[in-house]
């Protein structure tokens, strides 16, 4: 067993993708693509936010993103297939230029873009009360919600000051695994 999460751990380290505008880390895109759809479960209030009984994920990507975000929405449909608990699943990917205001997703998930681009969705989301996740938790300053970071350990940060925009509450189990960031 601990031979074969070796392997995987060299493999996936081997993984490149080849994208000019940013390097994305393969281990760290599949920790996010298995534990952000977990999170939506954990809000209080996500059965106003989905749309038929479907959980919708919209990956928002920059110049030379598209492959990264075709990637995560394919390790998305790889763990979940399709179904995130006992509601379908949906995971989109769109331009950051072709983000439509007026479709609001259960969810979005921010890869870097442009810093007008990431602000004008996460206002978006925070007044539509959606969840915000962002590949990078640097992005907190652009008032991203959550995001997850790999190092000895793999930890979910909360943007503490970004929480009162969204007004969203989630269920006590979030905040006793995130940490919080001011």
């Amino acid at each position: 067993m601990k031979k074969l999460f070796l392997l995987s751990l060299l493999i996936l380290s081997s993984i490149s993708l080849s994208v000019k505008a940013y390097d994305y880390d393969p281990l760290l895109m599949r920790a996010q693509a298995s534990i952000f759809p977990k999170i939506i479960l954990l809000d209080k209030n996500l059965d106003e936010k989905i749309k038929q009984d479907q959980v919708i994920i919209t990956i928002l990507y920059g110049k030379g993103e598209k492959k990264v975000a075709e990637e995560i929405k394919n390790l998305i449909h790889k763990q979940y297939l399709n179904n995130l608990g006992k509601k379908s699943l949906t995971v989109d990917v769109v331009a950051f230029d072709k983000f439509d205001q007026g479709n609001s997703s259960t969810a979005y998930f921010l890869l870097k873009g442009g810093e007008s681009q990431r602000n004008m969705v996460t206002a978006h989301a925070a007044s539509n009360k959606r969840l915000v996740f962002s590949y990078d938790y640097k992005d907190f300053q652009n008032n991203a919600l959550v995001s997850v970071l790999m190092k000895e350990k793999t930890y979910i940060y909360l943007n503490k000051s970004a929480i009162h925009d969204y007004d969203i509450k989630f269920l006590p189990l979030f905040y006793k695994i995130v940490k919080v960031i001011e």
